[in-house]
């Protein structure tokens, strides 16, 4: 069923808007294309945020040539938890969680090999998941660990993450949601493969209910933890930052996506610049009566 087809049932929400509308309205509009790389190119985007003052997580490992995918075998002794993503991936594809346990690595809860994580890279490299279908560059990045608050919407020893996402118009933030991990989604806190959405009150920093595959729901559909009246810890900062991230990287509409670590706290995992509308439906609102 489509997004506005959904919305039919919220006779009291306005301002539902499409994909034309927000494209022609807020991505043609705000953002020059030729400063999509600047968000696109992830490891990019993570150096010039850094530079910035913005928290980044940390990247352990970068594999851009064979060369570098040789050299990465002793590298890989030294880690015990990571993250593989390609640099120019899209809606989650091509990330792999991955933990090693008394040196053997599993990755979805399943044993894999050296040999497999070398291949996965390579994928990567050949471009498999970047955004044009072009030769990519993969990175490891490190393992964030759920701020205690927000664990309660995975399941136990599940791995994955929770992720805030917030639009801003010209540095002003105009909707929020939490994006957590179900069995479904494999971990990933993607909507689009399974995943929850669940909206956030700007002003209050409080959850509402939220939408999983386009269905609106009031608990997380496998540990069946109630949804709405949670706060989401260091969302003040969150804000704050995402109101700088528009100058930075020369884009006026952008979604920012955070994490909440445990002991870090707030950190900016990557800026869109095409976010998608499914953040109305976790909040049941529109965005535009939002924007400017």
């Amino acid at each position: 069923m489509a997004l506005l087809d959904i919305f039919k049932k919220l006779p009291s929400k306005k301002g539902i808007i499409g994909i034309n509308k927000r494209n022609l309205d807020l991505i043609y509009t705000h953002n020059k294309r030729t400063f999509f790389p600047n968000v696109d190119n992830k490891l990019l985007c993570k150096k010039v945020l850094k530079e910035h003052n913005i928290p980044v997580p940390k990247t352990l490992y970068v594999v851009d040539s064979p060369r570098m995918l040789k050299k990465w075998k002793p590298e890989l002794a030294s880690l015990n938890h990571f993250v593989i993503k390609p640099n120019r991936g899209f809606g989650g594809n091509g990330i792999k969680l991955i933990k090693r346990i008394d040196d053997i690595f599993y990755s979805s809860g399943e044993e894999i090999t050296q040999d497999d994580i070398n291949f996965h890279l390579q994928h990567i490299c050949n471009g498999a998941f970047s955004i044009d279908n072009t030769s990519d560059t993969a990175y490891c990045e490190e393992t964030i660990t759920n701020h205690p608050e927000l664990s309660l919407f995975t399941l136990d020893g599940q791995e994955g993450i929770t992720d805030i996402r917030i639009i801003y118009q010209d540095n002003f933030p105009l909707m929020a949601m939490l994006r957590a991990p179900t069995k479904e989604s494999d971990g990933k806190a993607n909507l689009h493969q399974g995943g929850i959405g669940i909206g956030i009150d700007l002003h209050s920093s409080l959850t509402t209910n939220g939408c999983h595959k386009n269905n609106f729901i009031t608990e997380h559909p496998d540990n069946k933890t109630v949804l709405k009246g949670h706060e989401i810890p260091f969302f003040q900062e969150m804000l704050e930052y995402g109101a700088k991230i528009s100058d930075i990287v020369n884009l006026g509409y952008i979604g920012v996506d955070f994490v909440c670590d445990a002991t870090q706290g707030a950190l900016v995992l990557e800026v869109n610049a095409r976010p998608g509308l499914n953040i109305q439906l976790a909040n049941q609102d529109g965005l535009g009566t939002k924007i400017k």
